[in-house]
């Protein structure tokens, strides 16, 4: 494994059909760089056996690689740091995280399109095949946001992480539920409803300014029997 140490990569753009793989980054910074920018879901990148520690990143995104293997343990962002389109297997996000989204969308300007549907396609496909994808049960975050990852494969904090499935939401109870309405919580449901999701896995960030009125809106949730009980 090549190990880089206090390093600083910027404008790094890969255009995808790469592989970067049995890497270690320690105390790096990323700046205005990107991993597998491409629309055509044969031309992926894909990211194997990397470790981030302690790293930073800077104006940057990840975009639709393939990524297996991988753990983040600690990552400070500048500001909210997506993930577009990617593909996650055996991923850890372990220590101190700063603001991250997840997406199933490839860029906001290819909502239903056929680049998008064909992601799609796939993404569907390889979550069929593997056991888990990604594992924040240690991950202590300012933010973060999942989806497009079936719950099933998310391996979770249960005090703090919580699974609400779309049959559930669809009651409406959650509406009700003042902690729901009053954090980020009633909006990812609204979101897993517009996208059509199975369902989606709610995080009260321990880092998050709102960290007790989130984990009181999980806890109400569990209690109407809107988020699965663990």
């Amino acid at each position: 494994m090549r190990t880089f140490e206090n390093e600083e990569f910027t404008a790094f753009y890969d255009r995808g059909g790469n592989v970067y793989e049995d890497l270690h980054f320690k105390k790096c910074t990323f700046i205005s760089s990107s991993i597998s920018i491409t629309y055509d879901p044969a031309n992926r990148t894909t990211v194997r056996n990397v470790t981030l520690e302690r790293c930073r990143v800077v104006g940057s995104a990840l975009d639709c690689a393939v990524v297996e293997d991988v753990l983040v343990d600690g990552l400070q962002t500048s500001d909210l740091h997506q993930a577009w389109g990617a593909l996650f297997k055996h991923v850890t996000l372990r220590g101190k995280i700063g603001r991250l989204m997840v997406t199933p969308l490839i860029s906001p300007r290819h909502l239903n399109t056929p680049e998008q549907a064909a992601f799609d396609e796939q993404r569907e496909a390889y979550y069929e095949t593997i056991d888990w994808a990604l594992d924040i049960s240690e991950a202590e975050a300012v933010e973060l946001e999942l989806a497009g990852i079936p719950a099933r494969l998310i391996r979770r904090d249960p005090e703090t992480q919580a699974v609400v499935t779309r049959q559930a939401a669809l009651s409406g109870e959650w509406r009700e539920l003042e902690p729901v309405k009053k954090t980020v919580l009633g909006l990812a449901i609204q979101q897993m409803l517009k996208r059509g999701d199975d369902d989606t896995v709610l995080v009260a960030e321990r880092r998050a300014r709102d960290f007790k009125q989130l984990l009181a809106g999980i806890q109400e949730l569990r209690a109407a029997g809107v988020a699965e009980p663990d």
